[in-house]
């Protein structure tokens, strides 16, 4: 598990992410074993805590497709449905973001801003 400084520092930058990308309604950083190490969210509709545990396995079912198929790593998966978006991707190699659009035409934002982060979350994970 993280240190709880490395805790409280990417609490801050899923706050920045969501003040920074209007279009993302909750962002959550998870181990890959599905333990839950931050979450943010506008309002609480959300169950973040269940969705910890799903992106922590759909990550690791991306990973082991792409292993398969010899396609390298899986880079982010999403998830579309008629209410919005969700994406899942690494931030490292024990942790993976996910984030939430209520939105559908929002993916290349979502993916972007997202993406930013996940690097962002990454070195500090490496500090």
């Amino acid at each position: 598990m993280l240190p709880q400084n490395i805790i409280t520092q990417a609490s801050q930058r899923l706050e920045k992410l969501l003040e920074n990308c209007n279009v993302i309604n909750a962002a959550v950083i998870v181990t890959v074993d599905g333990h839950l190490c931050a979450m943010r969210q506008r309002g609480q509709q959300y169950p973040l805590e269940r969705l910890a545990t799903m992106g922590s396995t759909l990550m690791s079912l991306g990973d082991t497709i792409t292993a398969e198929l010899n396609m390298g790593t899986c880079d982010n998966i999403i998830s579309e449905n008629r209410q919005g978006l969700v994406a899942f991707m690494h931030t490292d190699q024990n942790h993976v973001l996910v984030t939430l659009a209520t939105q559908k035409n929002v993916l290349g934002m979502l993916l972007s801003h997202s993406r930013m982060c996940a690097e962002d979350l990454g070195k500090l994970f490496a500090s």
